[in-house]
């Protein structure tokens, strides 16, 4: 066997429940529904290459799977819940895997790679076909759908640089990850990103938990923006939040509805 099939069978994601993805990264869900928040449930899957049958989703219930992404070497063979690279790459269609060769950075490619494998291995399992059968077409504004899906489901990915996030459910549902890391230029970034209100919440935020709490809200509102379908076309600084222990939308422009209607979930920082 040559080294390139070898590595090709070696694990290169790893899945990581929610305490633990918590450690390094910053990730949210928003979900659109009228069911108070107390109702919904998240259920984070354990097995990267999701082989055990997920079942029906519950109402109110919403199915993640994080991992992390490493290169092969780093992964041990045999560890519980990992995806080898030759699975993930076997269920891609022919346009995922061009567009995951445009990615210059191999980091880059192998978490693109893990994000659509365990987006189509997760949907595969929901709707009882071959996950690389599976077929997707953007929305108006690039949101991917799930084309002659048997049940009613959204889901979401998120993707960067050594983790992957995906989401599902019987709702419109979006979910966002980013590495925990020191912003740059976080005056200027802050202006984009978040309301008046919001960056006087940050301005008196202990100094070792701003960059911390700016990724917090970008997380939040990149979820937000996923689960409507609209992404950037909405500034993220006309969507108000409170970022705190129990995240909550305070209020949305109104292309997004109304702000009762939108439930936020994300780890305490």
């Amino acid at each position: 066997m040559t080294n390139s099939l070898k590595a090709a069978q070696e694990p290169f994601a790893t899945s990581l429940s929610m305490a633990r993805a918590s450690a390094s990264l910053a990730w949210s869900i928003a979900v659109r529904c009228t069911a108070p928040q107390d109702q919904l449930r998240v259920r984070c899957l354990g097995d990267a290459d999701i082989a055990r049958p997920i079942g029906q989703l519950e109402q109110g219930e919403i199915l993640l799977w994080l991992a992390a992404v490493s290169p092969s070497r780093d992964v041990a063979a045999g560890e519980p819940g990992t995806l080898s690279i030759e699975r993930a790459a076997k269920v891609l269609d022919a346009g995922e895997i061009d567009r995951m060769g445009r990615f210059l950075h191999v980091e880059d490619r192998m978490s693109y790679l893990a994000a659509h494998a365990g987006v189509r291995l997760m949907l595969g399992r929901l709707v009882g076909q071959r996950a690389e059968a599976l077929r997707f077409q953007p929305s108006e504004h690039g949101k991917p759908m799930l084309v002659a899906a048997p049940v009613e489901i959204d889901f979401s990915l998120s993707h960067a640089r050594g983790a992957v996030a995906v989401a599902a459910a019987g709702m419109p549902i979006g979910v966002d990850i980013e590495s925990l890391r020191e912003i740059a230029d976080m005056d200027s970034v802050c202006e984009i990103v978040l309301a008046a209100e919001e960056r006087e919440v940050l301005r008196n935020a202990p100094a070792a938990l701003r960059s911390r709490l700016f990724l917090r809200y970008w997380t939040l509102k990149e979820a937000l923006l996923k689960a409507a379908a609209l992404g950037f076309t909405i500034a993220p600084n006309t969507v108000i939040i409170d970022a705190g222990p129990s995240p909550a939308v305070l209020s949305v422009p109104a292309a997004l509805g109304s702000a009762a209607h939108w439930r936020l979930i994300a780890p305490a920082i």
